[in-house]
């Protein structure tokens, strides 16, 4: 298990058999996005079969946020890796619909 410390955001990796598991805690906005985007890229070294976002904790995402996931969405696309967000809150689902990701992102309700 890897903690990434923020004072607004705590991202936690956990490993599992299928791959990684980020467990976001706190706000994901423009000023934290560049701490999710390196524990994307450690968490991407092996190349995992699947990449579970579980953001069950997470209380709040801007498009800066949001943005970053759709970015591994699209790189992990061409590697043949599976994306899955589990567990937003409803403020957040309620982005993802606005933005059109809720699809392309495979949102899920139970936490991971």
């Amino acid at each position: 298990m890897t903690n990434v410390p923020s004072p607004y955001l705590l991202v936690v990796t956990e490993y599992h058999d299928r791959g990684p598991v980020l467990r976001l805690r706190g706000e994901l906005d423009v000023s934290s996005k560049d701490l999710l985007e390196r524990a994307i890229s450690a968490a991407l070294e092996p190349p995992p079969q699947m990449l579970v976002f579980n953001l069950s904790e997470l209380a709040f995402m801007d498009c800066g946020g949001a943005s970053v996931l759709r970015r591994t969405h699209d790189l992990l696309a061409g590697r043949q890796t599976q994306i899955l967000v589990t567990g937003a809150q409803p403020i957040v689902r309620r982005l993802f619909h606005l933005l059109g990701l809720d699809t392309c992102l495979g949102l899920n309700a139970p936490a991971a």
